[in-house]
């Protein structure tokens, strides 16, 4: 028996290829998980007018959970209605949003334990503790 019908990857959203958001369902729209990062992203939605959200998607899919009234390129979504059905990459700008910091492995002398770029930078200028006997 499979899981996969079970259980979903959460889509990883990236900004020009940064990773941002792992959109685990905890915002009800795409543009309410950029909103809770600080990504720029500017909506009149909630006044009104449609198409301002407009946004460019690099590579990846959305669904949408109600019709986007705007038209649309094939390259572009409203994040206002929409959720990422994978993992999604957007044309829109990190300035001033955390980015998640990629995974890096350590030399092949370690045994191979993956580790973040600050503690593999704070693992080389940490003086190293040896103990005594």
């Amino acid at each position: 028996m499979t899981y996969k019908k079970f259980f979903k990857k959460a889509p990883i959203v990236s900004l020009k290829g940064q990773p941002v958001i792992l959109f685990d369902g905890q915002h009800s729209s795409l543009l309410e998980a950029l909103e809770s990062k600080k990504v720029k992203v500017f909506s009149e939605c909630r006044n009104g007018f449609c198409g301002a959200c407009k946004t460019t998607v690099i590579s990846g899919e959305v669904k949408y959970f109600s019709e986007p009234l705007a038209e649309l390129k094939s390259d572009e979504c409203l994040p206002c209605c929409c959720v990422p059905e994978g993992d999604l990459n957007l044309k829109l700008s990190t300035e001033g949003v955390q980015v998640v910091a990629k995974r890096q492995y350590a030399s092949t002398n370690d045994t191979h334990k993956p580790t973040t770029a600050l503690t593999q930078q704070l693992q080389t200028n940490s003086p190293k503790l040896t103990h005594e006997r």
